[in-house]
């Protein structure tokens, strides 16, 4: 599907988590569902967002995101709803809202845990009816949008510590969707930091700087509290830094010098280790069984089963 290669151009990764997210975006992207989008701060949310967007129907009408983080009650519905000429202090002229922004579209609104519980009620009026008020005005207005949200922070425990209305939970998530964390992408980290650096440099005009064995280790080695945006941002000093040559490990920043220790189970410790030799073995050798095998010291039967237990997708020609 056309479409659904569009909307995956921007979902970079070949872990079994991101192989999935890229499976459900095919699936839900094309359907008027409401999608709710879970991840830590920093892994790509509004890029998931803009693929649903991508994949559906709407992908010739707007994608409008707004944070609502901050939001006072009155900011909320101004900026969600739009307000009459007068409707407030300073309010010179009227003003269409996001939501007349996204008509035909998608509507993402980012940090939904933050809202107040009037604008989780106002929220849900209108996902209810599919209608709203501008600020100033009696008269009601239908909107066709269709709305993707997302958060930092499990949605699910604040309706059960009474934070955030069940109702409105519902009405959010007709499908969630969970962005891994880049600490548990394994090898994905080097494919995104390639990347980054390659856009870096054509960006510039500069010559891409090459990734040393050390720089590799240290990579994969760091914990990735700032996820995909922290890596972007380090690629981006390291395209100025080192450009046309290779990175070393000095090149690095001090956060990324610092030995990193794994945490988790010895289990998971272990899983993650394996997952990652595998994986990259099969990059190196363009996923041919036989010689990454060969590499590792096992049969391609084994391989096989191991690729199968982890959950590996072979990549295709």
């Amino acid at each position: 599907m056309e479409s659904g290669r569009v909307a995956l151009a921007g979902l970079l990764g070949r872990c079994p988590a991101m192989e999935r997210l890229k499976r459900e975006v095919v699936q839900f992207g094309p359907s008027e569902l409401r999608v709710h989008v879970f991840g830590e701060t920093g892994t790509g949310k509004e890029m998931v967002a803009k693929a649903l967007h991508e994949a559906s129907p709407r992908a010739r009408r707007p994608l409008v995101p707004v944070n609502v983080a901050g939001f006072s009650d009155d900011l909320f519905l101004a900026e969600l709803f739009g307000h009459a000429r007068g409707a407030f202090t300073g309010a010179v002229a009227a003003r269409e809202g996001y939501v007349a922004e996204a008509e035909g579209g998608t509507l993402f609104i980012d940090e939904v845990a933050d809202m107040s519980p009037l604008a989780q009620v106002r929220l849900l009026r209108f996902l209810e009816a599919g209608e709203y008020q501008r600020l100033g005005e009696t008269a009601a207005r239908r909107a066709d949008v269709r709305v993707v949200s997302a958060t930092n922070v499990d949605l699910q425990r604040r309706v059960r510590e009474g934070l955030f209305r069940e109702d409105l939970w519902f009405r959010l998530a007709g499908e969630l969707v969970c962005l891994p964390p880049l600490r548990e992408r394994g090898t994905d980290v080097l494919l995104l930091a390639r990347h980054f650096l390659r856009a870096q440099a054509a960006g510039r005009g500069a010559a891409l700087p090459v990734l040393s064995p050390e720089a590799e280790e240290a990579l994969l080695a760091h914990s990735w509290p700032g996820n995909v945006r922290e890596l972007q941002n380090e690629m981006r000093r390291l395209g100025v830094r080192a450009s046309g040559r290779e990175v070393t490990f000095d090149d690095l920043s001090p956060a990324l010098q610092r030995p990193a220790r794994r945490s988790g189970t010895l289990r998971s410790v272990l899983l993650r280790c394996e997952t990652e030799l595998v994986q990259d073995a099969l990059e190196r050798h363009d996923w041919i069984l036989a010689r990454a095998a060969a590499e590792l010291g096992i049969t391609r039967q084994a391989l096989w089963t191991k690729v199968r237990r982890l959950g590996l997708v072979v990549a295709g020609p």
